[in-house]
């Protein structure tokens, strides 16, 4: 296989990573698959990814495959690998190198990439355009096999599946970017609404920050986790239809205001059921305060009937709660609180839930600083 894939192999690795990158709009699982298929596809040790920086204008890593995790360091500290890159850009074209240590364009320079930092040998540099603009760079390095050089045909191949990666890339941050706004744009909110009670200010970032510790020791995937972002910045919007002085109170609020209180996920539910794909993050404003043994509002959900979304905000909000100062309470420390949620598992909490909690508090301490 020295002269690179057949015409046959190289349409069916084409149609492979076709279909792959256009089935998601996460930026990170795209990384990583156009990063696997290239080693796969050039019979390779590593790839890297590298995507076009706004503020700087530089081309930085953004993924890299193949390196183990101190190689990786010296990919991130040596930036965006100005000896390839900046040829790369200026060239615009992708190119060959089957021998770093004799070749006339690293003659005179001070490689990025000696035998004791990076293991690199040789490259196949490809640039990523959108329209006519570069937005990243794919470099594949090193044939498996020894004697086995990067050909023209692997170039060809390359250049033809970074069409489709750039597309998918761009997509990809477009997407992320459009996210990332929306996110901006309900912390806004619910700052705006947290304003009116200084007992709760930071509150559902707070709540947000702890669920997404949780999930993440749940091991939920990433279109989960996005939801559950959403749903832990917005269970307590539904307070904004609460009458000032119940939210205000400086002290315990007597049954009837309490009942007023307990309408707020109920609320926050309506809120945000004419927003799109609600139904994914609903269920955890709605059920937040439900309980595992079937004694919370508004519905008296029972174990398992409650949404993992609320049953895992449901202990983030109650560790805020306990760990924040109230009118009517003085703050627990983070780790009264801990002992508090761990004696509430299978009462009010989800075990499993609490397990995941004490597993992030054990691990991440730093994640539940207050």
């Amino acid at each position: 296989m020295k002269e690179g894939k057949s015409k046959y192999e190289g349409a069916k690795i084409l149609y492979r990573v076709s279909r792959i990158v256009s089935s998601s709009l996460d930026l990170a699982k795209v990384a990583d698959l156009v990063l696997k298929e290239s080693m796969e596809a050039l019979d390779s040790d590593h790839a890297s990814l590298f995507l076009l920086d706004e503020n700087s204008g530089r081309l930085m890593l953004a993924r890299a495959r193949g390196f183990n995790k101190d190689q990786v360091g010296n990919i991130k500290l040596l930036g965006s690998w100005e000896v390839i890159n900046d040829l790369l850009v200026k060239r615009r074209k992708p190119f060959i190198v089957n021998d770093i240590a004799k070749d006339t364009l690293f003659a005179d320079r001070i490689l990025p990439f000696s035998k004791e930092r990076l293991p690199i040998k040789s490259f196949l540099a490809v640039p990523l355009k959108k329209e006519h603009a570069i937005i990243g760079a794919l470099i594949v390095s090193n044939r498996k096999r020894p004697g086995h050089l990067f050909t023209k045909k692997d170039e060809e191949l390359l250049l033809t599946l970074s069409n489709n990666i750039a597309l998918a890339l761009f997509n990809a941050k477009l997407y992320q970017d459009l996210k990332n706004l929306l996110i901006s744009t309900v912390k806004s909110l619910v700052r705006a609404i947290e304003a009116k009670d200084p007992y709760t200010s930071g509150h559902s970032e707070r709540v947000m920050k702890y669920a997404m510790a949780i999930a993440r020791e749940l091991k939920l995937d990433e279109d989960a986790l996005s939801n559950l972002k959403l749903s832990g910045l917005l269970h307590d919007v539904g307070k904004i239809g609460i009458k000032e002085k119940i939210l205000l109170k400086p002290a315990r609020l007597s049954m009837r205001e309490k009942k007023q209180m307990d309408l707020h996920p109920a609320i926050g539910a309506r809120i945000v059921e004419s927003i799109d794909n609600a139904h994914k993050i609903i269920r955890g404003i709605l059920e937040h305060h439900e309980r595992f043994d079937g004694r919370g509002y508004p519905n008296s959900l029972k174990g398992k009937r409650i949404s993992l979304e609320g049953r895992i905000i449901a202990v983030a909000d109650a560790f805020d709660a306990l760990t924040t100062n109230r009118p009517y309470q003085r703050k627990f420390t983070s780790k009264e609180a801990f002992f508090e949620i761990v004696k509430g598992s299978t009462i009010q909490f989800d075990p499993k839930v609490v397990k995941a909690f004490m597993i992030s508090f054990s691990r991440h301490p730093d994640s539940w600083k207050t």
